[in-house]
């Protein structure tokens, strides 16, 4: 009966007045600073460093300039969990993350209901899911007990599988809703041609281009709705029908930009930081996700109060480096070269300072004279740099099933 109030409860929190709403995220942060200086060594070491204590916290402005948690604070065993949890049974979620190095995320009974149900819940609804749509989920592993899967129509096929497999797999399921990475579904619209066609789509993990979110649209014949989140923090923005914008889930969670990024012909993003208000067994203040993404300050015209950020621009890590040393963000990359006919699937690498490699999956309209415009938008945008074109078959994704459409495999800084 919590969870259904609960539920209710978030319902209603995304059309409060934008004061009510920001007054009531600022409690609960003020309440989850207060816990962590009490019950994480962690946290009252870093406060400690920087001079700062909970009393201190007047407004956003004193909130801002609490110290961030870098990711390598995860890898610290234990060193955020918070010691009036640590004999509680906690969840855990794992994570390599885009470098390859594993962190641990632990999360209260409480915390995983609002993270993992409520949150997600909330933004489905949103966009038109209800509970009787069979929803077939493209990802790693099934996380679902079978009489789950039964109860709540939803079946899970692998990533790692070949793809014509899952195609037929999922045209028998028939789904409503496919739910799963934006570089997995665009290829499992191509295998499938046709015979899969639900009502709406949900992608998340992998910075979703222009080029893919056409791709999977026409595939399918459904609508894209896009999600935001993180291993460490869950869902943190996510599409509405209007698809302006990503809302944030600010009644539970505080999302900041910091710093700047990017070349210096623009104004650039900041680096993202967020900060989950419900979890109590492992706060993570002002945590440096390693994405680049900007806030808005315009209403949805869907009328709720949550606050809308931008596309994500990509990954701190994959961030292109010029010869000139300016970066440039991986964004600007991908709309370099959305309008090329015949793009179907590409990776963006840079395997050093002056070279980057191309990979394209084209239809019969990506002939020379598109991979000439190709090459000529890259190299526009990427002064210095001498652009491959190559032609593929299809292209890798990693071991966790994601793709990376812009990558950098520069390692010297």
């Amino acid at each position: 009966m919590r969870a259904l109030g609960r539920a209710s409860e978030l319902q209603r929190a995304q059309w409060l007045p934008a004061e009510e709403l920001r007054a009531r995220q600022w409690r609960r942060a003020r309440a989850l600073v207060a816990h962590a200086y009490a019950h994480s060594p962690y946290y009252r070491r870093q406060f400690e460093a920087a001079g700062v204590s909970p009393q201190d916290l007047r407004d956003w402005n004193d909130f801002a300039r609490l110290p961030s948690t870098p990711r390598e604070a995860l890898r610290e065993d234990g060193a955020l969990l918070a010691t009036n949890h640590r004999d509680a049974p906690l969840r855990r979620s794992h994570t390599s993350g885009s470098t390859g190095r594993p962190t641990t995320s632990y999360f209260d009974a409480d915390a995983w209901s609002i993270a993992k149900n409520l949150l997600k819940l909330r933004a489905r609804w949103a966009c038109g899911m209800r509970p009787w749509h069979r929803v077939a989920f493209l990802q790693e592993t099934d996380p679902n007990p079978s009489w789950a899967r039964r109860l709540l129509r939803q079946r899970t096929f692998s990533v790692h599988d070949p793809i014509e497999r899952v195609a037929s797999a999922v045209e028998r399921f028939a789904p409503d809703v496919l739910y799963g990475f934006p570089g997995h579904l665009a290829r499992l619209g191509a295998a499938a041609a046709g015979g899969i066609r639900p009502t709406r789509i949900f992608t998340s993990g992998e910075l979703l281009d222009p080029i893919t979110r056409r791709s999977i649209e026409s595939s399918f014949g459904a609508p894209v709705f896009d999600v935001y989140g993180c291993t460490e923090t869950k869902e943190i923005a996510w599409q509405c029908s209007n698809r302006d914008g990503y809302h944030v889930n600010a009644d539970w969670l505080v999302l900041e930009c910091a710093g700047e990024a990017g070349s210096s012909d623009a104004p650039a993003p900041g680096s993202l930081l967020a900060t989950p208000l419900f979890n109590f067994a492992m706060p993570l203040l002002r945590y440096e996700i390693g994405d680049v993404g900007s806030l808005s300050d315009e209403p949805c015209p869907c009328g709720r109060s949550l606050p809308l950020m931008a596309p994500l621009e990509g990954r701190t890590v994959d961030y292109l480096r010029l010869p000139s040393g300016e970066v440039v963000s991986p964004y600007t990359v991908t709309c370099a070269i959305e309008a090329v006919p015949g793009l179907r699937q590409y990776q963006i690498v840079q395997e050093s300072r002056d070279r980057v490699m191309a990979s394209i999956v084209g239809d019969s309209a990506f002939d020379r004279a598109a991979e000439q415009r190709a090459t000529r938008e890259l190299e526009v945008r990427l002064p210095g740099i001498r652009v491959e074109i190559r032609r593929v078959e299809r292209i890798a994704h990693e071991p966790s099933g994601k793709l990376r459409v812009v990558r950098c495999e520069l390692r010297d800084g």
